[in-house]
């Protein structure tokens, strides 16, 4: 690890003083004070209140000469108590606190982000690292945020302990243990996304444990002693949702036939097991990742010469917390604006990344408050990291440090630190341990030269109060022939019945935003819905012409299919076919079977209701990625509304403009864009095995014509 020792040393007098000094003073005539309610467990409330007052003398000492200044007043209140929900009630709903920070966990954030939607209060999540929850309030996010967060989703924590057991090379199996609750937002992460990034970094096979209590953990743990060279085949990805599950799995596997089983495999643990509290009470070894801060920064070095603990999972988050928050009050003083969150976004959108930053220390703050103060806006460096936000929703940071730790003779051992310091998703895979790079090949699948491109764009909805299905279709016809594709190589399947409707308050326009570019300029409708059938489909896209079928897709081996569906789905495997029909799931797997001939690779966009149940059985189909909106089991919802009329889809929406952003962005980057941005639905991925690598393949095989 490299460390800037100077930076530590120049550090211990401050951080020495946090733990015995006296309060701060009463705040004098040139400084506001704002009242802020810190939600934390009581258990950890020593160590965070001595990490919060050491960020607010921090504060203090930067504003030293200023005219004016600002103070934070904290009420603690204790996360784990019996009436934390009245609590945050009452403080979500008073109009005297500033902003929120916390909870710590996963499992209570849902709870405090709903309450403080009332008046939209800031909440600073320092460690809510919960992929639902950020997916969830990211729509809310895009027109009035409130909820930030400061580290990067489980997304990102998966990857980095998955490619920690990817560096033993002979894990095949990745048994996963996590507490079988499906209104438990920091499991249900590692329930919904673990299966598809393990397939991806080449793991043969994820068998999932759910467990409810001690006795069902143990039962899965037996299991998997009775498998033959476990110890080497397996490896066990444990997602402790309290430090009560993290003692269960220390006390089993001290249990005499498992303390005599030197052949169990190894435990790899999620974040929540990094708790400075288990120190001394496991008795057992563990590898697994935690949130840390940054560390060239010195914070981490900083703060094990003062507590004499490597492991301090989230803590330059929290940390963070108090100086951001701070900067943003000094920020909307300064400038005269209604509300905090204004003034957090935009000191958010001000860290650009480039440059030299400020840091998190009373020598980095002081020129940021400077900078704000002369009516500017600083790039600051926190002690988690660089400042950089997800500019879009605001929802989370990006470039969340994590270090790889061990527990050995009673303590934690944090020996590397990893990063996607550039934001991007797929860099998190060279910074694995011991400078292991993952291959990203595909896997034996060998494709044909690419020569040709071909694309199928399709709404199975009419009439005017579905008006989204085509538009959306229509504007996917519009990124293509922008990228280049010739109407000889786009079947546009469309009702076309939007632009001359009656009920069209815009005469000969269709648009999926208020005011946006009219979409049906200039387009060659090929097929009305209503006037071919499932069977015409089927001959479309394996290259079949007929009487009914004059344009079709003339591909073969040597050529990329995108295939747009937008339209309505139904629960039992029933997909809506025009005003009156419908189509089964496996109608469609069939006709995808038929076409497989005729296409190098497929890539299918799914834009329905239950349109993940069409991933469902679906069969081995060489070259074939399904990418629906939502799950099996949900709807997927509309987006943008213009005179009680839905323009688009969210995942449409989200969709398109990632791809016109990033006409190069991988599969997995996408997907995961996808996950971040689709509120009320899960972006679901199918036939990923038999495509190839999702990141090293990308939609720039069908957007970009070379």
């Amino acid at each position: 690890m490299r460390t800037r020792w100077h930076l530590l040393w120049a550090l211990l007098p401050l951080l020495l003083a946090c733990q015995g000094k006296e309060p701060l003073q009463p705040a004098d005539e040139g400084t506001t004070t704002y009242k802020v309610a810190v939600l934390m467990p009581g258990s950890m409330k020593a160590s965070q209140a001595s990490l919060a007052k050491g960020a607010l003398e921090s504060i203090e000492s930067a504003q030293k000469g200023l005219e004016h200044k600002v103070t934070l007043e904290l009420e603690w209140i204790d996360e784990e108590s019996a009436g934390f929900e009245s609590e945050v009630k009452r403080v979500t709903h008073d109009a005297g606190y500033a902003a929120v920070i916390g909870p710590k966990y996963s499992r209570n954030a849902r709870l405090v982000a709903r309450e403080s939607m009332a008046y939209r209060i800031p909440v600073l999540m320092p460690s809510v690292t919960s992929a639902e929850i950020q997916r969830i309030y990211a729509g809310s996010n895009k027109t009035e945020p409130n909820i930030f967060c400061m580290s990067e989703s489980d997304l990102a924590q998966t990857q980095a302990l998955l490619s920690l057991m990817r560096s033993n090379l002979f894990i095949h199996y990745v048994c996963l243990f996590c507490r079988a609750d499906e209104g438990d937002d920091y499991t249900s992460s590692f329930n919904a996304y673990l299966p598809f990034l393990a397939t991806e970094l080449g793991f043969g096979e994820v068998i999932q444990f759910p467990f409810t209590d001690k006795a069902s953990l143990r039962k899965g743990l037996k299991e998997i002693q009775g498998w033959a060279f476990a110890k080497y085949t397996s490896g066990i990805f444990f997602v402790p949702s309290s430090l009560e599950e993290m003692r269960w799995m220390d006390e089993i596997l001290g249990e005499a036939d498992f303390e005599s089983d030197e052949a169990f495999p190894t435990v790899y643990c999620t974040d929540l097991a990094a708790n400075p509290n288990l120190e001394g009470a496991l008795k057992h070894e563990f590898e697994g990742v935690a949130l840390l801060g940054d560390p060239e920064s010195g914070f981490p070095a900083a703060r094990q010469a003062t507590t004499g603990t490597e492991i301090q999972s989230g803590y330059a988050q929290f940390y963070d917390c108090f100086t951001f928050l701070s900067l943003a009050l000094a920020h909307k003083e300064q400038a005269g604006l209604e509300t905090l969150n204004q003034a957090i976004v935009q000191l958010m959108d001000g860290n650009d990344g480039k440059g030299a930053p400020f840091g998190w220390t009373p020598g980095g703050l002081a020129p940021a408050f400077r900078t704000i103060r002369d009516g500017g806006l600083p790039s600051v460096a926190g002690a988690s990291g660089r400042w950089l936000f997800d500019k879009e929703t605001h929802i989370s940071q990006l470039g969340s440090w994590y270090g790889y730790w061990r527990y050995a003779d009673g303590r934690f051992h944090v020996n590397s630190y990893v990063t996607r310091i550039d934001g991007s998703l797929d860099q998190l895979w060279n910074w694995t341990p011991d400078g292991m790079e993952i291959q990203m090949d595909d896997r034996g699948v060998v494709y044909e030269e690419l020569k040709d491109r071909y694309a199928v764009v399709m709404a199975t909805s009419t009439g005017f109060t579905n008006y989204r299905h085509q538009a959306d279709a229509l504007d996917i016809y519009r990124l293509l022939r922008n990228a280049g594709y010739d109407d000889d190589h786009i079947v546009l399947i469309t009702e076309d019945d939007l632009a001359g409707n009656k009920d069209n308050p815009h005469p000969g326009v269709v648009h999926v935003t208020p005011g946006g570019e009219n979409l049906h300029q200039n387009i060659v409708n090929d097929y009305k819905i209503s006037q071919i059938t499932p069977e015409d489909l089927g001959n479309i896209l394996a290259g079949k012409v007929t009487e009914r079928t004059p344009q079709v897709v003339h591909g073969g081996k040597n050529t990329n299919v995108l295939f747009f569906w937008s339209g309505h789905g139904k629960y039992d495997n029933l997909f809506n076919w025009g005003a009156d029909g419908t189509i089964t799931s496996d109608q469609i797997h069939t006709i995808l079977q038929g076409a497989q001939d005729n296409f190098r690779k497929m890539l299918f966009v799914m834009e329905t209701c239950y349109s993940g149940s069409l991933g469902e059985g679906l069969p081995q189909i060489p070259g074939l990625l399904l990418l629906t909106a939502c799950a099996p089991g949900e709807k997927s919802h509309a987006d943008v509304l213009e005179n009680s009329i839905y323009l688009s889809n969210a995942f449409t929406r989200v969709f398109r403009e990632t791809v016109e952003k990033n006409p190069e962005i991988n599969f997995y980057n996408l997907y995961t864009e996808l996950v971040r941005h689709t509120t009320a639905s899960h972006a679901m991925l199918y036939n990923y095995n038999w495509y190839g690598s999702v990141y090293a393949r990308g939609v720039d095989e069908y957007f970009m014509i070379r």
